[in-house]
Protein backbone atom coordinates (compact mmCIF):
# COMPACT_ATOMS: atom_id res chain seq x y z
CA UNK A 1 0.00 0.00 0.00
CA UNK A 2 1.20 3.53 -0.80
CA UNK A 3 2.87 4.96 2.32
CA UNK A 4 0.91 8.23 2.12
CA UNK A 5 -2.43 6.42 1.74
CA UNK A 6 -1.55 4.04 4.58
CA UNK A 7 -0.67 6.95 6.88
CA UNK A 8 -3.93 8.74 6.06
CA UNK A 9 -5.95 5.57 6.68
CA UNK A 10 -4.21 5.06 10.04
CA UNK A 11 -4.99 8.67 11.02
CA UNK A 12 -8.68 8.34 10.03
CA UNK A 13 -9.06 5.13 12.03
CA UNK A 14 -7.54 6.85 15.05
CA UNK A 15 -10.16 9.58 14.73
CA UNK A 16 -12.91 6.96 14.69
CA UNK A 17 -11.45 5.40 17.82
CA UNK A 18 -11.93 8.70 19.59
CA UNK A 19 -15.59 9.10 18.63
CA UNK A 20 -17.74 9.49 21.76
CA UNK A 21 -20.31 6.79 22.37
CA UNK A 22 -23.24 7.80 24.52
CA UNK A 23 -26.86 7.24 25.31
CA UNK A 24 -29.85 9.53 24.94
CA UNK A 25 -28.76 11.95 27.65
CA UNK A 26 -25.29 12.41 26.10
CA UNK A 27 -26.75 12.87 22.63
CA UNK A 28 -29.29 15.36 23.93
CA UNK A 29 -26.56 17.30 25.75
CA UNK A 30 -24.32 17.41 22.66
CA UNK A 31 -27.23 18.58 20.50
CA UNK A 32 -28.03 21.35 22.92
CA UNK A 33 -24.41 22.51 22.99
CA UNK A 34 -24.34 22.65 19.20
CA UNK A 35 -27.56 24.69 19.20
CA UNK A 36 -26.06 26.99 21.78
CA UNK A 37 -23.00 27.64 19.63
CA UNK A 38 -25.18 28.68 16.68
CA UNK A 39 -27.27 31.05 18.81
CA UNK A 40 -24.20 32.61 20.42
CA UNK A 41 -22.52 33.11 17.02
CA UNK A 42 -25.59 34.72 15.51
CA UNK A 43 -26.05 37.03 18.46
CA UNK A 44 -22.34 37.95 18.57
CA UNK A 45 -21.44 36.37 21.90
CA UNK A 46 -24.48 37.47 23.91
CA UNK A 47 -25.99 34.80 26.21
CA UNK A 48 -29.24 33.52 24.77
CA UNK A 49 -31.92 30.93 25.37
CA UNK A 50 -34.01 28.88 23.05
CA UNK A 51 -36.41 26.01 23.51
CA UNK A 52 -36.92 22.78 21.67
CA UNK A 53 -39.31 19.97 22.36
CA UNK A 54 -37.73 16.86 23.83
CA UNK A 55 -39.91 13.96 24.93
CA UNK A 56 -42.82 15.45 26.89
CA UNK A 57 -41.30 18.80 27.86
CA UNK A 58 -39.51 21.85 26.54
CA UNK A 59 -35.77 22.17 26.96
CA UNK A 60 -34.19 25.55 27.70
CA UNK A 61 -30.65 26.33 26.54
CA UNK A 62 -28.54 28.44 28.92
CA UNK A 63 -25.19 30.17 28.58
CA UNK A 64 -23.45 32.06 31.36
CA UNK A 65 -23.02 35.81 31.02
CA UNK A 66 -19.52 37.13 30.50
CA UNK A 67 -18.05 33.75 29.61
CA UNK A 68 -15.75 33.02 26.67
CA UNK A 69 -17.37 31.85 23.47
CA UNK A 70 -18.34 28.19 23.48
CA UNK A 71 -16.42 27.93 20.19
CA UNK A 72 -13.15 28.40 22.07
CA UNK A 73 -11.16 25.22 22.73
CA UNK A 74 -12.34 23.30 25.80
CA UNK A 75 -10.15 23.80 28.87
CA UNK A 76 -7.64 21.14 29.73
CA UNK A 77 -8.77 18.44 32.14
CA UNK A 78 -8.21 19.30 35.77
CA UNK A 79 -5.98 17.28 38.04
CA UNK A 80 -7.32 13.91 39.23
CA UNK A 81 -8.41 13.38 42.82
CA UNK A 82 -5.60 12.65 45.23
CA UNK A 83 -7.04 9.39 46.49
CA UNK A 84 -9.43 6.61 45.58
CA UNK A 85 -10.10 5.85 49.23
CA UNK A 86 -13.59 4.40 49.85
CA UNK A 87 -16.32 6.55 51.29
CA UNK A 88 -16.54 6.80 55.08
CA UNK A 89 -20.00 8.27 55.27
CA UNK A 90 -23.58 7.31 54.66
CA UNK A 91 -25.30 8.28 51.48
CA UNK A 92 -26.45 11.82 50.96
CA UNK A 93 -30.21 12.15 51.26
CA UNK A 94 -31.60 11.74 47.73
CA UNK A 95 -33.23 14.66 46.02
CA UNK A 96 -36.83 14.26 44.94
CA UNK A 97 -36.96 13.38 41.26
CA UNK A 98 -38.78 16.16 39.44
CA UNK A 99 -41.32 14.84 36.91
CA UNK A 100 -40.26 15.59 33.35
CA UNK A 101 -38.64 18.92 34.19
CA UNK A 102 -36.86 20.73 31.38
CA UNK A 103 -33.20 19.98 30.92
CA UNK A 104 -30.66 22.38 29.47
CA UNK A 105 -27.15 22.40 28.15
CA UNK A 106 -24.17 22.78 30.43
CA UNK A 107 -22.59 26.26 30.76
CA UNK A 108 -20.70 27.37 27.69
CA UNK A 109 -17.35 27.44 29.52
CA UNK A 110 -17.57 23.83 30.73
CA UNK A 111 -15.64 21.03 29.13
CA UNK A 112 -17.84 18.74 27.03
CA UNK A 113 -19.05 15.55 28.69
CA UNK A 114 -16.85 12.61 27.85
CA UNK A 115 -18.22 9.16 27.20
CA UNK A 116 -16.42 5.90 26.56
CA UNK A 117 -17.64 2.42 25.67
CA UNK A 118 -18.57 0.22 28.60
CA UNK A 119 -16.59 -2.95 29.16
CA UNK A 120 -19.66 -5.17 29.23
CA UNK A 121 -23.03 -5.22 27.44
CA UNK A 122 -25.67 -3.09 29.16
CA UNK A 123 -27.91 -6.12 29.67
CA UNK A 124 -25.32 -7.72 31.95
CA UNK A 125 -25.00 -4.60 34.11
CA UNK A 126 -28.67 -4.09 35.05
CA UNK A 127 -31.36 -6.64 35.77
CA UNK A 128 -34.87 -6.42 37.20
CA UNK A 129 -35.72 -7.61 40.70
CA UNK A 130 -38.78 -9.47 41.96
CA UNK A 131 -42.04 -7.54 42.12
CA UNK A 132 -42.96 -5.69 45.31
CA UNK A 133 -46.03 -7.53 46.70
CA UNK A 134 -47.66 -4.13 47.24
CA UNK A 135 -47.67 -3.45 43.49
CA UNK A 136 -46.21 -0.61 41.42
CA UNK A 137 -44.65 1.80 43.91
CA UNK A 138 -42.29 4.72 43.40
CA UNK A 139 -40.64 7.39 45.59
CA UNK A 140 -40.34 5.02 48.54
CA UNK A 141 -38.03 5.76 51.46
CA UNK A 142 -35.21 3.19 51.50
CA UNK A 143 -32.39 2.36 53.94
CA UNK A 144 -29.67 -0.28 53.40
CA UNK A 145 -28.79 -2.18 56.58
CA UNK A 146 -25.80 -4.05 55.21
CA UNK A 147 -27.87 -7.14 54.37
CA UNK A 148 -31.32 -6.02 53.30
CA UNK A 149 -33.15 -2.92 52.15
CA UNK A 150 -35.92 -1.58 54.39
CA UNK A 151 -38.55 0.07 52.19
CA UNK A 152 -41.11 2.40 53.76
CA UNK A 153 -44.14 4.00 52.12
CA UNK A 154 -44.08 5.47 48.63
CA UNK A 155 -46.69 6.33 46.01
CA UNK A 156 -48.81 3.90 44.01
CA UNK A 157 -49.55 4.14 40.29
CA UNK A 158 -52.32 6.67 41.00
CA UNK A 159 -50.02 8.91 43.07
CA UNK A 160 -51.59 7.93 46.37
CA UNK A 161 -49.54 7.18 49.52
CA UNK A 162 -48.81 3.53 50.29
CA UNK A 163 -48.81 2.44 53.92
CA UNK A 164 -46.63 -0.23 55.45
CA UNK A 165 -43.02 -1.34 55.11
CA UNK A 166 -41.18 -4.16 53.36
CA UNK A 167 -37.81 -5.88 53.51
CA UNK A 168 -35.98 -6.79 50.29
CA UNK A 169 -33.06 -9.25 50.25
CA UNK A 170 -31.01 -9.07 47.03
CA UNK A 171 -29.24 -12.35 47.88
CA UNK A 172 -32.51 -14.27 47.52
CA UNK A 173 -34.38 -11.74 45.36
CA UNK A 174 -37.24 -11.96 47.83
CA UNK A 175 -39.56 -9.50 49.61
CA UNK A 176 -40.92 -9.92 53.12
CA UNK A 177 -43.44 -7.80 55.00
CA UNK A 178 -42.24 -6.28 58.27
CA UNK A 179 -44.21 -5.05 61.25
CA UNK A 180 -46.50 -2.18 60.35
CA UNK A 181 -45.08 1.20 61.32
CA UNK A 182 -47.25 3.54 63.41
CA UNK A 183 -49.82 5.49 61.37
CA UNK A 184 -48.13 8.07 59.16
CA UNK A 185 -51.21 10.02 57.95
CA UNK A 186 -50.16 9.54 54.35
CA UNK A 187 -46.75 11.19 54.56
CA UNK A 188 -44.08 10.61 51.91
CA UNK A 189 -40.50 11.77 51.29
CA UNK A 190 -39.44 10.95 54.83
CA UNK A 191 -35.86 11.36 55.99
CA UNK A 192 -34.70 7.74 56.30
CA UNK A 193 -31.36 6.93 57.96
CA UNK A 194 -29.62 3.68 58.98
CA UNK A 195 -27.79 4.11 62.29
CA UNK A 196 -26.16 0.69 62.45
CA UNK A 197 -28.95 -0.81 64.52
CA UNK A 198 -32.13 1.07 63.60
CA UNK A 199 -33.80 2.72 60.65
CA UNK A 200 -34.87 6.26 61.55
CA UNK A 201 -37.96 7.43 59.65
CA UNK A 202 -38.47 11.12 60.33
CA UNK A 203 -40.77 13.88 59.09
CA UNK A 204 -42.01 13.87 55.52
CA UNK A 205 -44.70 15.75 53.68
CA UNK A 206 -48.02 15.16 51.94
CA UNK A 207 -48.47 14.18 48.27
CA UNK A 208 -50.01 17.58 47.57
CA UNK A 209 -46.88 19.30 48.92
CA UNK A 210 -48.45 20.24 52.23
CA UNK A 211 -46.18 20.38 55.27
CA UNK A 212 -46.54 18.19 58.33
CA UNK A 213 -45.26 18.92 61.79
CA UNK A 214 -42.41 16.45 61.92
CA UNK A 215 -42.57 13.33 64.01
CA UNK A 216 -40.49 10.19 63.91
CA UNK A 217 -40.25 6.46 64.32
CA UNK A 218 -37.41 3.96 64.46
CA UNK A 219 -37.42 0.38 63.19
CA UNK A 220 -35.24 -2.39 64.66
CA UNK A 221 -34.83 -5.16 62.05
CA UNK A 222 -33.35 -7.53 64.64
CA UNK A 223 -36.61 -7.58 66.63
CA UNK A 224 -39.00 -6.48 63.85
CA UNK A 225 -40.36 -3.73 66.09
CA UNK A 226 -41.01 0.01 65.84
CA UNK A 227 -40.71 2.73 68.45
CA UNK A 228 -41.89 6.33 68.42
CA UNK A 229 -39.00 8.77 68.71
CA UNK A 230 -38.87 12.15 70.36
CA UNK A 231 -40.46 14.76 68.08
CA UNK A 232 -37.92 16.55 65.86
CA UNK A 233 -37.46 20.24 66.64
CA UNK A 234 -38.68 21.34 63.24
CA UNK A 235 -40.02 20.18 59.90
CA UNK A 236 -37.68 17.75 58.08
CA UNK A 237 -37.91 15.71 54.88
CA UNK A 238 -35.51 13.82 52.62
CA UNK A 239 -34.70 17.21 51.05
CA UNK A 240 -33.26 18.47 54.33
CA UNK A 241 -29.43 18.56 54.48
CA UNK A 242 -28.31 15.83 56.89
CA UNK A 243 -25.39 13.66 57.98
CA UNK A 244 -24.99 10.63 60.24
CA UNK A 245 -21.85 10.95 62.35
CA UNK A 246 -21.87 7.45 63.81
CA UNK A 247 -23.50 8.60 67.03
CA UNK A 248 -25.80 11.49 66.06
CA UNK A 249 -28.01 12.56 63.18
CA UNK A 250 -27.30 16.15 62.15
CA UNK A 251 -30.12 17.70 60.15
CA UNK A 252 -31.23 21.15 59.02
CA UNK A 253 -35.01 21.64 59.32
CA UNK A 254 -36.79 23.52 56.59
CA UNK A 255 -39.43 25.02 58.87
CA UNK A 256 -39.91 25.45 62.60
CA UNK A 257 -42.90 23.09 62.47
CA UNK A 258 -45.15 25.37 64.48
CA UNK A 259 -42.60 26.01 67.24
CA UNK A 260 -41.01 29.33 68.10
CA UNK A 261 -37.42 28.17 67.53
CA UNK A 262 -35.26 29.66 64.80
CA UNK A 263 -34.69 27.39 61.80
CA UNK A 264 -31.21 26.25 62.76
CA UNK A 265 -29.66 22.79 62.48
CA UNK A 266 -30.50 20.19 65.13
CA UNK A 267 -29.01 16.87 66.27
CA UNK A 268 -30.66 13.61 67.36
CA UNK A 269 -29.12 11.02 69.71
CA UNK A 270 -30.99 7.72 69.16
CA UNK A 271 -29.55 6.15 72.33
CA UNK A 272 -30.85 8.94 74.57
CA UNK A 273 -33.83 9.66 72.28
CA UNK A 274 -33.15 13.38 72.58
CA UNK A 275 -32.84 16.33 70.21
CA UNK A 276 -30.64 19.38 70.71
CA UNK A 277 -30.24 22.66 68.84
CA UNK A 278 -26.85 23.25 67.21
CA UNK A 279 -25.08 26.62 67.19
CA UNK A 280 -26.33 29.02 64.52
CA UNK A 281 -24.43 28.55 61.22
CA UNK A 282 -22.84 31.46 59.32
CA UNK A 283 -25.12 30.86 56.30
CA UNK A 284 -28.89 30.90 55.86
CA UNK A 285 -31.22 27.91 56.05
CA UNK A 286 -31.59 25.71 52.98
CA UNK A 287 -32.78 22.47 51.46
CA UNK A 288 -31.73 20.50 48.34
CA UNK A 289 -28.09 21.14 49.26
CA UNK A 290 -24.98 18.99 48.85
CA UNK A 291 -24.47 17.51 52.31
CA UNK A 292 -21.78 15.02 53.40
CA UNK A 293 -20.04 13.73 56.53
CA UNK A 294 -16.24 13.68 56.17
CA UNK A 295 -15.48 11.76 59.34
CA UNK A 296 -14.88 14.94 61.33
CA UNK A 297 -17.10 17.61 59.77
CA UNK A 298 -20.58 18.05 58.33
CA UNK A 299 -20.13 19.94 55.05
CA UNK A 300 -23.13 21.67 53.42
CA UNK A 301 -23.04 23.64 50.15
CA UNK A 302 -25.60 25.18 47.80
CA UNK A 303 -29.32 24.52 47.92
CA UNK A 304 -32.31 26.85 47.96
CA UNK A 305 -34.07 29.04 50.51
CA UNK A 306 -37.66 29.45 49.31
CA UNK A 307 -37.07 30.55 45.69
CA UNK A 308 -33.52 31.87 46.16
CA UNK A 309 -30.77 29.54 44.88
CA UNK A 310 -27.60 29.55 46.97
CA UNK A 311 -23.88 29.23 46.15
CA UNK A 312 -22.27 29.32 49.60
CA UNK A 313 -21.66 26.73 52.27
CA UNK A 314 -20.38 25.95 55.74
CA UNK A 315 -18.89 23.08 57.73
CA UNK A 316 -19.76 22.04 61.32
CA UNK A 317 -17.37 20.27 63.70
CA UNK A 318 -19.32 18.41 66.43
CA UNK A 319 -16.14 17.98 68.51
CA UNK A 320 -15.76 21.74 68.97
CA UNK A 321 -19.35 22.78 68.35
CA UNK A 322 -18.22 25.36 65.80
CA UNK A 323 -18.98 26.30 62.20
CA UNK A 324 -16.67 27.64 59.50
CA UNK A 325 -17.44 29.16 56.10
CA UNK A 326 -16.37 27.26 52.99
CA UNK A 327 -14.13 28.92 50.44
CA UNK A 328 -15.98 30.44 47.50
CA UNK A 329 -16.98 27.80 44.97
CA UNK A 330 -16.47 28.11 41.19
CA UNK A 331 -20.03 26.80 40.74
CA UNK A 332 -23.13 28.94 40.29
CA UNK A 333 -26.05 28.88 42.74
CA UNK A 334 -28.15 25.73 42.43
CA UNK A 335 -30.13 22.87 43.90
CA UNK A 336 -27.22 20.53 44.47
CA UNK A 337 -26.31 17.02 45.53
CA UNK A 338 -22.91 15.68 46.49
CA UNK A 339 -20.94 12.61 47.53
CA UNK A 340 -17.94 12.15 49.81
CA UNK A 341 -15.06 10.22 48.24
CA UNK A 342 -12.89 9.91 51.33
CA UNK A 343 -10.87 13.03 50.47
CA UNK A 344 -13.25 15.36 48.61
CA UNK A 345 -16.89 16.32 48.26
CA UNK A 346 -17.89 16.10 44.60
CA UNK A 347 -20.78 18.34 43.50
CA UNK A 348 -22.03 17.81 39.94
CA UNK A 349 -25.05 18.75 37.85
CA UNK A 350 -28.06 20.20 39.69
CA UNK A 351 -30.54 22.85 38.62
CA UNK A 352 -31.46 26.48 39.17
CA UNK A 353 -34.51 28.67 38.75
CA UNK A 354 -37.99 27.35 38.10
CA UNK A 355 -40.38 26.12 40.74
CA UNK A 356 -38.36 25.34 43.91
CA UNK A 357 -40.62 22.39 44.78
CA UNK A 358 -41.28 20.67 41.45
CA UNK A 359 -38.37 21.91 39.33
CA UNK A 360 -40.73 22.90 36.52
CA UNK A 361 -39.16 25.43 34.12
CA UNK A 362 -35.77 24.97 35.80
CA UNK A 363 -32.34 25.18 34.12
CA UNK A 364 -30.43 21.91 34.37
CA UNK A 365 -26.69 22.31 34.91
CA UNK A 366 -23.90 19.96 33.87
CA UNK A 367 -20.76 21.47 35.38
CA UNK A 368 -19.18 20.31 38.63
CA UNK A 369 -16.43 20.84 41.17
CA UNK A 370 -14.68 19.00 44.01
CA UNK A 371 -14.10 20.48 47.47
CA UNK A 372 -11.14 19.48 49.68
CA UNK A 373 -11.90 20.31 53.34
CA UNK A 374 -8.28 19.72 54.36
CA UNK A 375 -7.14 22.71 52.30
CA UNK A 376 -10.49 24.53 52.02
CA UNK A 377 -10.12 24.63 48.23
CA UNK A 378 -12.24 23.82 45.21
CA UNK A 379 -11.25 22.51 41.79
CA UNK A 380 -13.35 22.23 38.68
CA UNK A 381 -14.07 18.82 37.21
CA UNK A 382 -15.02 17.85 33.67
CA UNK A 383 -18.61 18.72 32.79
CA UNK A 384 -21.09 15.88 32.51
CA UNK A 385 -24.67 15.49 31.28
CA UNK A 386 -27.20 18.07 32.48
CA UNK A 387 -30.37 16.75 34.14
CA UNK A 388 -32.25 18.15 37.16
CA UNK A 389 -33.29 14.77 38.57
CA UNK A 390 -30.02 12.92 39.06
CA UNK A 391 -29.85 10.66 42.13
CA UNK A 392 -26.22 10.37 43.35
CA UNK A 393 -24.42 7.26 44.65
CA UNK A 394 -20.74 6.81 45.60
CA UNK A 395 -19.34 3.30 45.10
CA UNK A 396 -15.92 3.78 46.69
CA UNK A 397 -14.36 4.38 43.28
CA UNK A 398 -16.95 6.09 41.09
CA UNK A 399 -19.65 8.74 41.37
CA UNK A 400 -22.83 7.30 39.81
CA UNK A 401 -25.84 9.41 38.82
CA UNK A 402 -29.20 7.82 38.02
CA UNK A 403 -32.05 9.46 36.10
CA UNK A 404 -34.93 8.16 34.00
CA UNK A 405 -33.52 4.64 33.97
CA UNK A 406 -30.09 5.69 32.71
CA UNK A 407 -26.76 5.67 34.54
CA UNK A 408 -23.76 7.94 34.06
CA UNK A 409 -20.56 7.57 36.06
CA UNK A 410 -17.68 9.86 36.94
CA UNK A 411 -14.16 8.61 37.68
CA UNK A 412 -12.35 11.25 39.80
CA UNK A 413 -8.93 9.73 39.08
CA UNK A 414 -9.37 10.07 35.32
CA UNK A 415 -11.67 13.13 35.48
CA UNK A 416 -13.85 11.18 33.05
CA UNK A 417 -17.60 10.76 32.57
CA UNK A 418 -19.03 7.55 31.09
CA UNK A 419 -22.56 6.93 29.84
CA UNK A 420 -22.95 3.42 31.25
CA UNK A 421 -26.43 2.20 30.37
CA UNK A 422 -29.49 1.34 30.65
CA UNK A 423 -32.68 3.12 29.58
CA UNK A 424 -34.98 0.81 31.55
CA UNK A 425 -38.18 2.85 31.49
CA UNK A 426 -39.86 0.52 33.99
CA UNK A 427 -37.61 1.90 36.72
CA UNK A 428 -37.04 5.28 35.13
CA UNK A 429 -39.03 7.68 37.28
CA UNK A 430 -39.15 7.70 41.05
CA UNK A 431 -36.84 4.76 41.80
CA UNK A 432 -34.76 5.13 44.99
CA UNK A 433 -31.10 4.01 44.61
CA UNK A 434 -28.97 2.66 47.47
CA UNK A 435 -25.44 1.25 47.40
CA UNK A 436 -25.06 -2.26 48.81
CA UNK A 437 -21.27 -2.45 48.72
CA UNK A 438 -21.17 -4.22 45.37
CA UNK A 439 -24.17 -2.99 43.39
CA UNK A 440 -26.87 -0.34 43.32
CA UNK A 441 -30.40 -1.31 44.25
CA UNK A 442 -32.99 0.84 42.49
CA UNK A 443 -36.11 0.27 44.54
CA UNK A 444 -39.39 1.18 42.87
CA UNK A 445 -41.04 0.71 39.50
CA UNK A 446 -43.98 1.90 37.43
CA UNK A 447 -44.31 -1.70 36.22
CA UNK A 448 -46.07 -3.88 38.81
CA UNK A 449 -44.32 -6.99 37.43
CA UNK A 450 -40.93 -5.87 38.79
CA UNK A 451 -39.89 -4.13 41.99
CA UNK A 452 -36.97 -2.21 40.54
CA UNK A 453 -33.53 -3.22 39.32
CA UNK A 454 -29.97 -4.04 40.36
CA UNK A 455 -27.14 -2.23 38.60
CA UNK A 456 -23.60 -3.57 38.88
CA UNK A 457 -20.83 -1.07 38.00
Amino acid sequence: MNDRVEERLRRDLAVLDRVTLGGDEAIESATLRATDRVVRRRRRGLAAACTVLVSAGAVGVWASDGSPSSEDPAPAATRPAASDAPATTTETAPTTLAPETPATSVPATSAPPTSVPTSAPAASRSRPIAADPRGAIIEASVAWTGDVAIVVGGLDADGQPVEGAMRYDPATDAWEAVADPPPSTGRIHTLTVWTGSEVLVLGGDLPDGGLLVSYGHAYDPATDTWRTTATPLGFVTERSPWAWTGTELLVWPWDAGGSTMDVTPIAYDPVLDTWRVLPAPPVQRRRDAASVWTGTEWVVWGGVDHDVDLADGAAYDPATGTWRMLAESPLSARHASGVWTGTEMIVAAGWSGGDPDTGNNAFALGDGAAYDPATDTWRRIAAGPAHPGFEPVWTGAEFLMFAKGGVVSYDPLLDLWTDDCCGNVATAVGASPVWTGSAVLQIGSLDASIGGSIYTP
